[in-house]
């Protein structure tokens, strides 16, 4: 087998070119033509069967099982493994949703309080996004007193209690949570489902607001 990935055609190409008998090259050009068939329908199915099956259906002269799988078929593998790995699926570029791991849970109930949580927080930190990016003036993130101001500008009532609710113990016991020695958000496992430093966070943003 060759070590690195040649077309299918050139593979093709090349076993033509090397067999030694019309026989050969008639088998050769009915698993071609077989696995051909099954590439342009994008099946991942390159097994010798499939292959015997639809070459016989079409009325080629494919080889039987027993043939590719002798030693004397190195040649038919080698055209049917080139098939195959171009016929591949092609690896997914799409973006990983970093909470997926809620999915995980097992407790429905506690699965369905995480989610709700998580997609608070998100909102939070959209609408914290939004208002940043329209805001002309300048941060300076070493003053308490401009914190505080920026704090009662990207938060309302409704949501700096649910930041409060993340962090109580009582509200999330409700649900199976609770705060780890670190400020991590864990479930009843004692598995981190935020990562150590999540309470701290959330109380420095609660710190800073003027009641």
């Amino acid at each position: 087998m060759i070590d690195q990935f040649v077309s299918p055609q050139d593979t093709y190409a090349r076993l033509m070119s090397e067999a030694s008998d019309s026989r050969r090259k008639r088998s050769l050009e009915a698993i071609n033509e077989a696995c051909r068939l099954l590439h342009e329908r994008h099946s991942s199915d390159f097994s010798y069967k499939t292959i015997i099956t639809l070459g016989k259906d079409r009325g080629l002269p494919v080889p039987g099982e027993k043939a590719i799988v002798n030693s004397t078929g190195a040649h038919y593998r080698e055209l049917i493994q080139s098939w195959r790995l171009t016929s591949l699926p092609k690896a997914s570029k799409t973006k990983a949703d970093p909470n997926d791991w809620i999915d995980h849970i097992q407790d429905p109930v506690l699965r369905m309080s995480v989610r709700l949580l998580a997609k608070e927080l998100r909102a939070l930190k959209a609408k914290e996004s939004r208002k940043a990016k329209h805001s002309g003036a300048p941060i300076i993130l070493g003053s308490a007193a401009l914190s505080a101001l920026t704090t009662r500008a990207l938060f309302n009532a409704a949501e700096l209690a649910a930041l409060k609710a993340a962090i109580d113990p009582a509200s999330l016991g409700l649900v199976g949570l609770s705060i780890g020695s670190r400020g991590e958000l864990m479930d009843v496992k004692g598995r981190a489902i935020h990562r150590p430093g999540f309470r701290d966070a959330i109380e420095k943003i609660l710190a800073v607001q003027v009641e």
